[in-house]
């Protein structure tokens, strides 16, 4: 009873995501296996020689809780290596791995923009507030590096559904082939769209909102970025995630960023409730950014 009833819990929640729904609180817990995991023909070993079971509709079974290892860069705080971080002595390591110089390359007035955050982000003025902290989602793919909240990940049929714990977000991500929304909607977590090669979930992300910060030290993008993830099982229990940025508009050229990332596999293990603004009383912190943050300056 309680394995149908997780079922029917992550379908609902797959339902409303279909439908346009944009936030929600949503916890479903699954030690015990869900109604789609079948034990298929084994496919044949991939070079890691991780051979995942088969679900019904030919995913690799990857359901369960994740959680992004290290705090260094990609937990949300720099994704270039960034010296005396919240004023310690030690530079913390970044997460860019390509270009190998290890820096974003951002067109010169872009990198201004982001250097003037960086170097105030101990002391920032209202507009250089971080978007965490304004109660605002992390966005794609700081929320995975996230590494103090886990995640969990569900596989209704033709999709990939993930829960986190961070701000009560969640991902709903068709396999399907169906086109992407309409241009002019732009939401913090993005749209996904994705495909799986042999035990590589690749998504493309798109339609994301300029507001978007992907680090505290003020890494940012324009609307018309496009991020893909690759999440590379490389056994059942260890994923190589990476994304790759392209904007134009804010970087000379494409961009790539990774962490590690394991399966939480401790006994009883499950999301908990996330208390991120409750009580806030610097109410204007949450609901305005000031006009600075939302133009672009002079790009001479």
């Amino acid at each position: 009873m309680k394995t149908l009833m997780r079922a029917s819990f992550a379908l609902a929640i797959a339902a409303a995501a279909v439908a346009g729904m944009t936030h929600g609180r949503m916890s479903a817990q699954t030690q015990a296996a869900p109604a789609g995991r079948v034990a298929a023909a084994q496919p044949a070993a991939p070079a890691g020689g991780w051979r995942p079971v088969k679900r019904k509709d030919g995913q690799p079974d990857i359901e369960g809780y994740y959680q992004a290892l290290g705090n260094s860069g990609g937990a949300g705080t720099n994704l270039e290596p960034m010296a005396s971080f919240m004023g310690g002595a030690a530079t913390s390591p970044g997460v860019v791995i390509d270009p190998p110089d290890g820096k974003i390359p951002y067109l010169p007035w872009a990198r201004v923009r982001r250097d003037e955050v960086q170097k105030s982000h101990l002391h920032p003025n209202q507009a250089q507030v971080d978007t965490r902290n304004r109660g605002w989602p992390d966005g794609v793919p700081r929320i995975n590096y996230y590494s103090v909240n886990p995640f969990q990940i569900l596989q209704p049929e033709g999709a990939v559904l993930i829960l986190y714990e961070a701000q009560h977000e969640f991902r709903y991500i068709p396999l399907d082939g169906r086109p992407q929304i309409d241009q002019g909607v732009k939401l913090w977590m993005g749209s996904s769209r994705g495909h799986w090669e042999g035990t590589t979930l690749v998504a493309e992300v798109t339609h994301i909102s300029d507001r978007v910060r992907f680090s505290i030290s003020g890494d940012f993008a324009s609307d018309e970025v496009k991020i893909t993830e690759r999440w590379n099982w490389t056994d059942g229990d260890m994923i190589m995630h990476s994304a790759t940025f392209e904007d134009p508009k804010v970087y000379t050229r494409p961009f790539t960023v990774a962490k590690t990332i394991k399966r939480v596999k401790d006994r009883g293990f499950e999301i908990m409730e996330y208390s991120g603004v409750e009580g806030e009383k610097d109410q204007e912190l949450m609901v305005d950014i000031p006009a600075s943050m939302k133009k672009e300056p002079d790009r001479k």
